[in-house]
């Protein structure tokens, strides 16, 4: 992990991988519109692999991309990369906090413990899972509260119970206003192909400015990037050049290396298109990780004994994350006035068009890592007109074997 960037951007591109191809078999041909945080994924599984040793500890090391360094360095290298992100400005929002509920009657080893508060800004707190409803509760508020009440009820009363070891839990939160916001006046309804033979009405969004745009003649696509104030971070929008070339674009993903992406990109003159959406989806990571070749966290020979003083050992039983992306035309529900820009009437001949009427793969991202992506093909309900918000949650429970 000597290149924090290297190691969150490999894990999300393996990650995409695979919840891609599930989602899509899950739900047949067509698959269906996902969001998800890769850094809020690789963080709870960071703490995870604080507390594992053997090969549990080698499964996620290889699996999260975390390179030859001792536990306590990758900490810290995870602690620095989330202390700079913080640096960002007054207009945009970027918060992760990690939680870690401990059963009651464990006692967590004093090296974790201490890494935990060095690095990931936590004490592990005490928590009675035998009262299932009163605990779940508690958590479900932490989540509430991190979120801004985005993400409601993430856990059933019943989701933990005395035989839980702990509970690991991480949000991360992102709220933006975009450099050049879209004039809500200029939003009307259009066409948006879902495939070849159905099109869908949604509110799309117009603009015409200088973003920093790229041909992809190897991926048969474009992408344009929407950068968020205060910050290096941007939205990435790339779309096939194909109605139904999301597939095979998202087949590439995996190879591709967003840093030449980047130093290709050139500031042109673009009217952009794109619809207003609202995507909320909850994945399932077990299987998920196991594809990764992370499985001895999921068995009995799972080895996290680095955690509690207990002999006894644990396993991880869930492993559930829940992703939320509301994109408007200001970007934040602190920019409710309009926001009209006067542009000449001049006929621009070397103007770039790009209209995203059919689906497409996003990504919220900078320069250091891939906090969050995601794919849209078609609206599944009514559009919400709230904010620029992206928010997710990791959750790990442990269970005593």
């Amino acid at each position: 992990m000597t290149e924090s960037r290297d190691s969150f951007n490999a894990f999300a591109k393996d990650l995409y991988d695979v919840v891609s191809r599930s989602a899509s078999a899950q739900n047949c041909v067509q698959g269906s519109n996902m969001i998800f945080s890769p850094a809020s994924i690789q963080t709870s599984l960071m703490l995870a692999f604080v507390g594992a040793a053997g090969s549990t500890s080698e499964q996620l090391r290889k699996g999260l991309k975390l390179g030859p360094e001792d536990r306590q360095e990758i900490a810290k290298i995870y602690h620095d990369f989330w202390s700079r992100l913080s640096e960002c400005g007054e207009r945009l929002k970027l918060k992760t906090v990690t939680h870690f509920f401990v059963n009651e009657q464990l006692s967590v080893k004093p090296d974790f413990a201490e890494i935990a508060l060095d690095y990931f800004q936590f004490k592990p707190q005490k928590m009675n899972f035998a009262q299932s409803a009163k605990a779940t509760q508690q958590i479900n508020t932490l989540v509430e509260q991190v979120t801004e009440n985005k993400i409601r009820n993430l856990l059933q009363p019943d989701a933990v119970n005395a035989e839980t070891s702990a509970v690991i839990v991480n949000a991360l939160y992102f709220k933006g206003l975009f450099h050049k916001p879209f004039s809500p006046e200029s939003t009307m309804p259009d066409d948006f192909y879902v495939n070849k033979k159905q099109l869908v009405t949604v509110d799309m969004m117009y603009q015409e400015d200088k973003f920093k745009y790229v041909e992809l003649p190897d991926l048969d696509a474009r992408a344009v990037a929407l950068p968020f104030e205060d910050s290096d971070i941007s939205m990435l929008i790339m779309l096939p050049n194909k109605i139904c070339g999301l597939p095979e674009l998202e087949c590439k993903l995996n190879q591709l290396d967003f840093w030449s992406i980047d130093k290709n990109m050139q500031m042109q003159d673009v009217e952009i298109a794109m619809p207003k959406f609202t995507i909320e989806f909850d994945l399932d990571l077990k299987d998920t990780l196991q594809q990764l070749g992370i499985t001895d966290l999921f068995g009995d020979g799972a080895n996290l004994s680095r955690i509690f003083e207990e002999a006894k050992g644990q396993k991880i039983s869930a492993a559930k994350h829940r992703g939320y992306i509301d994109v408007n035309e200001a970007g934040c529900e602190a920019a409710a006035v309009s926001v009209l820009k006067v542009v000449p009437m001049s006929l621009n001949m070397n103007k770039e068009t790009f209209k995203v009427d059919h689906p497409f793969l996003f990504l919220i991202r900078s320069s250091k890592a891939i906090f969050f992506v995601g794919r849209y093909l078609e609206p599944q309900q009514k559009n919400y007109f709230q904010v620029n918000s992206v928010l997710t949650d990791s959750l790990l429970p442990l269970l005593t074997r």
